[in-house]
């Protein structure tokens, strides 16, 4: 992997932009761009291994007609990095037409736990896949979109844990074990384990679980080093 700078994929024409959904119909518009997240790879790490260079980004909206606020994550095939310095090329990688795994895998995970009743995701509204135009970064690239609740709560990372009393981080973690319970109950295990993948809520003491990209179906038998794991310790 290597990086490409700091340029932003997702530009300004995203913003305002209303897209079309068929499971169920509904139409989204975009309103505010929260982050963008770029993964980029070389062709050694392509021809190796399979591995498209693509960008997400996470974005809110609201649906015409009701006014719904939600999270719409879109992930985006772009051009991949170039090769090492000493090459006398870059390498283009091909349009991948197909869905990406990531965009499968966390439909999957966030439909079946949606439609489970699971309280500590956010819920499932709608997706789909669609190929970038001929305008696009990679024209004929996947470009993939999920709808989905748009949680209350903070974001943690390092510095909001450390910020907090002894006492408060021992409700977070008891919170976390609860969801992470309930997730695995269901047959999923969240394989990410990073901070910033949970949102607290400290007004319902509801910590939940996002990105559901990466995950097994294994069950495993509670130990508080899970804590150690995600940060939370």
């Amino acid at each position: 992997m290597a990086p490409y700078g700091d340029r932003g994929w997702f530009d300004g024409k995203w913003l305002t932009q209303t897209i079309q959904f068929e499971n169920p119909s509904s139409s989204w518009r975009i309103t505010q761009k929260l982050q963008e997240h770029e993964t980029l790879f070389s062709a050694d790490e392509y021809i190796s291994a399979g591995y498209y260079s693509e960008s997400t980004g996470i974005f809110t909206c609201e649906e015409i007609g009701s006014s719904t606020l939600a999270i719409m994550k879109i992930r985006m095939q772009v051009p991949n990095s170039p090769d090492h310095a000493s090459s006398s090329r870059l390498f283009i990688q091909p349009p991948e037409t197909e869905i990406c795994g990531r965009t499968l895998l966390e439909i999957k995970a966030l439909e079946a736990m949606t439609t489970a009743g699971c309280s500590c995701i956010p819920k499932y509204i709608t997706s789909k896949h669609a190929n970038q135009k001929s305008d696009g970064w990679v024209p004929g690239g996947f470009l993939d979109y999920i709808v989905m609740e748009k949680l209350e709560g903070i974001t943690v990372s390092e510095e909001y844990l450390y910020d907090l009393r002894l006492e408060e981080q021992e409700e977070l973690r008891q919170a976390f074990k609860v969801s992470y319970l309930e997730c695995q109950d269901l047959g999923f295990v969240h394989l990410d384990e990073n901070l910033t993948n949970l949102i607290w809520n400290k007004q319902t003491m509801k910590c939940y679980i996002i990105d559901w990209e990466a995950w097994g179906g294994k069950a495993y038998k509670w130990t508080d080093n899970e804590y150690r794991r995600w940060g939370l310790l």
